[in-house]
């Protein structure tokens, strides 16, 4: 008794099993993985040191990384070193 009330408290709250499954429910997907290899992202990440060369903080998930960015500027802002950063990191991601 006990359990078909349990059931049938499961059936009213939308909690029960589906009569009716879908067509490859709970099989495998045969779809082609995703490559393993993290991708890198940068953020802007300010070290306080007063180089601005070094002021995006770049991960893979994995590491952590702060790129030395437009060694030639003697100052560059915020926008071009982000700039800079996102194309460090779409080199290291096409070289997966």
């Amino acid at each position: 008794m006990c359990g078909f009330v349990l059931v049938g408290t499961l059936a009213a709250a939308g909690v029960a099993p589906s009569a009716q499954a879908s067509p490859g429910a709970g099989t495998l997907r045969s779809a082609v993985a995703p490559s393993a290899a993290p991708l890198w992202t940068c953020r802007w990440s300010p070290t306080m040191d007063r180089n601005w060369h070094n002021d995006a903080l770049c991960s893979n998930g994995v590491s952590q990384l702060r790129p030395y960015l437009r060694p030639a500027d003697s100052y560059i802002t915020r926008a071009e070193l982000m700039s800079s950063a996102q194309a460090w990191a779409r080199a290291r991601n096409r070289g997966r």
